[in-house]
């Protein structure tokens, strides 16, 4: 009885935020100034965010239970959905998300340091990583095209979501995000929804990688490359 209050109270607190999280995106879409007064008036209903915020915060939830690491991932979860919101209207990374994170992912750092020095070197590690393989891309691609490849709001985001998922987590995170982002736009361009010059949002793909990382970390999904790739190698030796 008291999971499926629970599980209820999640769902609540997903279904009472989600008018807020719109008004934060049109704000920072709209480049509005932002204040608690401006934020409660700019909410506003809508059936996606409605949708999507209180089933993933379940799924946290009945992953992780009522933890620290729950509480974590539902705060990274609340600000991704915004980002990938953000980047399909405008085109945008919005800054002052992606400083919250830097915020609250220094604090968790610090504390780690103090409890596990390894583990918040890793954390430190992630960001750089985040940051430093995303900045590349964009910087080849700025070389070699003479236009932006990859946006800063991005190398940013992943700079900030390195801070809580560490060095090989964040490496995943960038694997995850550019397979999705592959399939998605051969799928978008073969259906003529998009098409091959088209402008398409790349944060979204970004934030389906963190969220299946969160469920299925390096740890779980490496050796189960490694062995998929053994399998692959010994089918073809046999052919």
């Amino acid at each position: 009885m008291l999971e499926i209050f629970l599980d209820a109270m999640v769902v609540l607190f997903g279904l009472v935020i989600s008018p807020f999280m719109v008004g934060l995106v049109d704000m920072f879409c709209d480049e509005e100034k932002i204040t608690f007064k401006s934020i409660y008036e700019k909410k506003r209903f809508d059936p996606k965010y409605a949708t999507i915020t209180p089933i993933a915060l379940l799924i946290l939830f009945i992953k992780f239970g009522l933890t620290y690491q729950f509480g974590v991932y539902a705060f990274l979860t609340i600000i991704l959905i915004m980002d990938a919101f953000a980047d399909i209207k405008a085109q945008i990374i919005p800054n002052g998300l992606n400083f919250v994170g830097f915020l609250v992912g220094a604090v968790l750092i610090y504390y780690t340091l103090i409890k596990d020095a390894m583990l918040g070197i890793d954390m430190l590690g992630g960001m750089l990583t985040g940051a430093g393989i995303f900045g590349l891309i964009a910087l080849v691609a700025y070389v070699i095209y003479k236009k932006e490849g990859m946006g800063l709001g991005d190398v940013k985001l992943m700079g900030m979501l390195g801070m809580f998922f560490g060095v090989f987590n964040t490496i995943q995170i960038f694997v995850l995000s550019f397979t999705i982002g592959a399939v998605a736009s051969i799928i978008l361009i073969a259906t003529k929804i998009k098409k091959a010059n088209d402008y398409m949002a790349f944060g979204p793909f970004i934030v389906v990688a963190s969220f299946i990382t969160m469920f299925v970390p390096y740890t779980i999904m490496f050796p189960n490359y490694l062995n998929f790739i053994n399998s692959l190698c010994n089918l073809i030796s046999i052919g």
